[in-house]
């Protein structure tokens, strides 16, 4: 494990100082580099003798009246007579907010450690320098059109190859941590999943017990009793009501037919 660990530190320093080699290959002379050192000398110290407050007083007027701002740099000709603004607008900006937020990282101002020279394409040259600070050197690479206005800022603290595997570790470690703790959160949950239906029926039985008793159903009436009828003492009596009517009319019981009796309430036979 010491040995892989090894090569991979001893690979990572190759690494870095082959791009550190490749580029400063890339840098060359170009024209009037004087200018361009004197420039960047110029806006270092600027920032250099800028109080922290003065300095988060300058970049938040200039992000609060910005428009404001880029309109005085494209009329900066005629409103001082003379020459033109160094920086566009937001090339402005970024170059006070890089310094501010790095300023921590930096600390006091020394003095100047080395020109890295610059390089042109396309009528566009790039120049970089390093600044040594207390605690870290300050690399400032300016972008400059065809027109020499600076359109790009890159102002980045330097930091040791120690300071580097540091950072990548934390930001490893921290990423892991981030991922485990949310994977603890995800199996809590799931696990709380098994209490869900005890918690229903809890609640649902408390739901039952609240509601009212329902209401007995009502049972229905007996239907009245139909009179039994008895049908055997009646075709008794028809039959011999019909043969004394038939007796009594000297007739066969063959020429009539009873429908129907009838009981009357004054009956003479009661007398």
């Amino acid at each position: 494990m010491k040995r892989n660990m090894k090569k991979l530190l001893g690979l990572l320093v190759l690494l870095t100082l082959a791009f550190t080699l490749s580029a400063c290959a890339e840098q060359q002379k170009v024209p009037n580099e004087e200018t361009y050192q004197e420039k960047s000398d110029r806006y270092v110290e600027m920032l250099s003798s800028m109080s922290p407050e003065e300095l988060a007083d300058q970049v938040s007027n200039l992000e609060e009246n910005f428009e404001d701002f880029e309109q005085e740099v494209s009329l900066y000709p005629y409103i001082y007579g003379q020459g033109k603004f160094d920086f566009t607008a937001e090339a402005y900006l970024s170059l006070l907010k890089s310094f501010d937020a790095n300023r921590e990282e930096l600390g006091a101002f020394v003095q100047l450690k080395e020109y890295e020279g610059g390089t042109e394409k396309d009528g566009e040259i790039s120049y970089s320098a390093v600044y040594e600070f207390e605690k870290h050197d300050l690399r400032l690479t300016l972008l400059y059109d065809k027109n020499n206005v600076i359109t790009t800022v890159t102002a980045d603290p330097i930091y040791t190859t120690g300071e580097i595997l540091e950072k990548a570790a934390l930001n490893t470690v921290l990423g892991m941590g981030v991922v485990f703790a949310v994977l603890i959160l995800i199996c809590l949950i799931i696990s709380c999943f098994g209490f869900i239906p005890a918690i229903e029926a809890k609640f649902s039985g408390k739901k039952k017990e609240a509601a009212p008793a329902a209401a007995p159903a009502a049972v229905p009436a007996a239907a009245p009793l139909a009179p039994v009828v008895e049908e055997t003492d009646d075709l008794a009596l028809i039959a011999v009501i019909t043969a004394a009517v038939a007796a009594s009319l000297g007739t066969s019981t063959d020429g009539f037919v009873v429908r129907s009796i009838k009981r009357k309430s004054n009956n003479k036979w009661k007398r």
